[in-house]
């Protein structure tokens, strides 16, 4: 009994195809395919005849990722010989974490105090997160170990390297340990609170009656 799958590796509502080609000395008698998917055992019964055959079943995956189905292929032949193949698939975790980010401010000065916060949340695992950012060409990153389906990380920042106006690209990176990687950025603008320099002159500080003034201002 070999056995294939048209997929190694399937993702939730794909269609597993589960073929076996038979062989036998004698003469084969029956054949059966047997799984359990979320709870629901499903038996297949077939009849062979003959030294060789192919049999298969098609399969939708209904059950969540991360859920690991047996599939077993069972043939007997007429002296009732029995030869089972059992494959083990695992369902593949293909949804990506989810990242929701904020900031402590929203209209930040040089110098002021930049705390980048992530909430993440994950539909089976959390491994690992980071945060990076780059501040006057000094590209920073903090790595993070993570576990469960929940967390949240954080981390402080002074703008005093930065100067007003300056954009400054806040990026939060989490990984599932199916290796799904989800990329949160936002772009950080330093606020621009410098007001204008304005200097003003007259012709005159004393004019008379009839007198000419001319108001000058240098911006």
């Amino acid at each position: 009994v070999n056995t294939t799958f048209n997929k190694t590796s399937p993702s939730v509502n794909d269609v597993i195809n589960f073929t076996g080609n038979i062989t036998d000395l004698g003469q084969l008698f029956s054949a059966n395919i047997t799984y359990n998917m979320s709870g629901v055992l499903t038996k297949v019964n077939f009849s062979v005849s003959g030294t060789s055959a192919q049999i298969s079943n098609v399969t939708e995956i209904t059950t969540g990722a991360g859920s690991v189905i047996n599939f077993t292929m069972y043939v007997t032949d007429t002296a009732n010989n029995v030869k089972q193949n059992s494959t083990l698939i695992t369902v593949a975790d293909v949804t990506l974490p989810v990242v929701n980010t904020t900031f402590n401010v929203s209209n930040a000065r040089v110098n002021d105090i930049v705390n980048f916060t992530g909430n993440i949340t994950d539909n089976l695992q959390l491994f690992s997160a980071n945060i990076t950012y780059n501040l006057s060409g000094i590209l920073t990153k903090a790595n993070y170990t993570l576990s469960g389906t929940i967390a949240q990380v954080s981390n402080v920042t002074n703008l005093s390297g930065c100067v007003e106006t300056c954009t400054i690209n806040f990026t939060m990176y989490a990984t599932d340990t199916s290796n799904n990687v989800k990329q949160n950025s936002t772009l950080f603008v330093v606020a621009d609170v410098t007001l204008p320099v304005v200097n003003t002159t007259f012709n005159k500080t004393s004019p008379l009656v009839n007198d000419v003034i001319n108001f000058t201002g240098n911006v």
